[in-house]
């Protein structure tokens, strides 16, 4: 559920706006927003020590060079790598000029621009030339033209003649060059040294990798010191009087006047008001505390004026993830390396663990049901008929037809559009729920938006699979459409939003697609198990020998490697679409909230 707030205001005196925002700091208890925009030296300061700290975080490699370094004392220790980074910098410029002039003269041999500048002085004029492939260039007078070779925007020459000028030349893609500024044996010998040193940099730098943490600390201690400059700008000074803003959830109010009795403050505390940006806390559930790992994966938060729907959330991602995924393998796979990872790191945050099994026993129990073991079919290996649930006569009879009935392709087309009625039903079923409890005319337009969604099942059903239409899809259009015309706009806005009436004949047929995205469960569900049960199929004549065992069984492993690389995009992809954006749109949902983040020091 999504955790009221309570606007507060803290009025403490100015002299004591440090020693309050430490406490609030240790309290974790409020969301703190600037009543100005913060602007100070000092706030600068820390801005550009934790852009400096960044900088030196990044250049140190992920991975530190073994061995047994001699360690820098902390304050050194950054020194040197600024040192580095500064030197690093100087021999990658170095390189690149030199680098960059070479490949424009290396068609000039050991080009030497003073030895040119001599030879000027004695009246022999050297100019160089690049002109496009077999076009016409000539030089006037007596002048030798001389070619090079292959330049990088043409063929290159030089001119050579004796006077008291330059030769001219004739042609009409001739481009004149100017002299390097250095010799090209010299440039060589630069990028050679600077990329020599380079390297030793990089030695360098990941020997002092294995004091990262030291630097990630201080990055740590730099950002709450910007924090904590970033929230005393943002405060609002008046004579004597310092007030800070921000929101508190409700059942921590009481929390916050016991400190608030105890260090003299004054509090103001409000409901927030409808133009107020407040940010989201939500509270989980034992059964729904996954979700928070998937919201921090994808990064999205419902608006405070919003509801929560983790619960639908979750149990729809679970169906659309086996769905995709959909094979009884992949989903042990993914379970025992979740048990593994949540052995091995024991103190890991649990809701991402307690998420991946989720998805995987989800996956293990559809895998089951279409008895998919890898894509390999009885007429392939033998075994997997024992390993199908619907050949044992112990299994009840509404359960083996089902399972019989789900392995048809047109059935899982017709199961896809039911999720998707069911789904979007359900949107629109809360929404009006929302709109009654708001007292709001537009609840009717929300029942019409139900009447015409399953209007577009039947049609759905229709179109894609041949079924034909219940009689009463007709009546049922016209109560729908009604609904809609004259109830989504309310009279007071009519003015307004009339538009949106004359737009309900795209919105009904974005309704229609809404329903048959849903198939695309049964497309990326299918193209997975279809390439399995094609690379099997293809590699069973290999199965008889050892040899051949051990190179098919190398095929499919890249094969099914990169089938659930493709079912984790698909998941990504339409699983969190299906949820973010068609569901969401029948319930009105944006997503537009930001998560509550306490006035806090970072955790290690």
């Amino acid at each position: 559920m999504i955790t009221p707030m309570k606007k507060v205001t803290i009025l403490t005196l100015k002299d004591a706006k440090n020693e309050t925002l430490e406490t609030l700091r240790g309290l974790e208890i409020m969301h703190l927003m600037p009543i100005r925009l913060p602007s100070s030296s000092a706030l600068n300061a820390a801005k550009n020590e934790v852009h400096r700290l960044q900088k030196l975080l990044e250049a140190l490699p992920e991975k530190a060079l073994k061995g047994d370094f001699p360690s820098l004392p902390n304050e050194q220790l950054l020194s040197k790598i600024q040192i580095l980074m500064q030197e690093k910098k100087s021999a990658e410029e170095k390189a690149n000029l030199a680098d960059q002039t070479l490949l424009r003269y290396q068609s000039f041999g050991n080009l030497d621009p003073e030895e040119i500048q001599e030879l000027e002085a004695r009246g022999i004029f050297v100019r160089l030339y690049e002109a496009q492939s077999k076009k016409p260039f000539s030089a006037k007078g007596y002048a030798l033209v001389y070619p090079f070779g292959i330049g990088t925007n043409g063929d290159c020459y030089a001119v050579i003649n004796l006077g008291d000028a330059p030769a001219e030349v004739e042609g009409t893609s001739v481009i004149p060059l100017s002299l390097p500024f250095a010799s090209l044996r010299t440039l060589r010998e630069t990028s050679t040294e600077s990329k020599k040193l380079l390297g030793e940099i990089e030695v360098e730098l990941s020997k002092l990798a294995n004091q990262k943490k030291y630097v990630k600390s201080s990055l740590r201690d730099a950002s709450d010191a910007y924090n904590f400059e970033e929230a005393s700008a943002g405060a609002l000074d008046a004579d004597s009087i310092c007030a800070l803003r921000g929101f508190c959830p409700a059942p921590r109010i009481d929390e916050l006047k016991d400190f608030a009795k105890r260090l003299g403050w004054g509090l103001k505390i409000e409901d927030p008001a409808p133009d107020d940006d407040v940010p989201t806390l939500l509270t989980y559930k034992k059964l729904t505390a996954p979700m928070k790992f998937l919201y921090d994966i994808i990064g999205i938060a419902p608006g405070y004026r919003e509801v929560d729907v983790s619960a639908v959330f979750l149990c729809f991602f679970s169906l659309f993830f086996a769905m995709i995924v959909g094979d009884t393998a992949y989903g042990i796979l993914f379970l025992g390396i979740t048990l593994f990872l949540r052995h091995k790191f024991p103190k890991a945050p649990a809701t991402g663990f307690h998420f991946m099994e989720l998805m995987s026993v989800a996956t293990i129990v559809w895998g089951i049901l279409n008895a998919s073991y890898l894509g390999f079919k009885p007429d392939v290996v033998s075994w997997v008929k024992y390993l199908d649930l619907a050949n044992y006569g112990w299994v009840p009879v509404p359960l083996k037809q089902a399972m019989l009935w789900i392995r048809d392709s047109e059935n899982v087309k017709y199961f896809c559009f039911c999720i998707g009625v069911v789904h979007l039903s359900i949107a629109h079923i809360w929404n009006i729920a929302v709109k009654i409890r708001q007292k709001s005319s537009v609840a009717l337009a929300q029942l019409g938006w139900l009447c015409t969604t399953w209007v577009m099942f039947f049609l759905a059903g229709y179109m894609v699979l041949g079924m034909d239409l219940p009689k009463f899809v007709v009546p049922l259009l016209c109560v729908g459409v009604f609904l809609l015309v004259f109830f989504s706009v309310p009279p007071s806005k009519l003015k307004e939003e009339w538009i949106s009436i004359p737009m309900l004949a795209l919105n009904l047929v974005s309704n229609f697609v809404d329903v048959i995205s849903y198939i695309r469960l049964f497309a990326v569900g299918m193209s997975g198990a279809a390439i399995a049960e094609a690379f099997n199929a293809m590699l069973s004549p290999m199965f008889g020998s050892a040899a051949g065992l051990l190179v098919a069984a190398i095929v499919l492993l890249f094969v099914h490697g990169l089938n659930i690389a493709l079912g984790i995009m698909g998941v990504a992809v339409h699983a969190v679409r299906l949820n973010t954006l068609e569901f969401s749109n029948g319930l009105d949902l944006q997503w537009s909230g930001f998560s509550f983040t306490p006035f806090s020091k970072q955790k290690n």
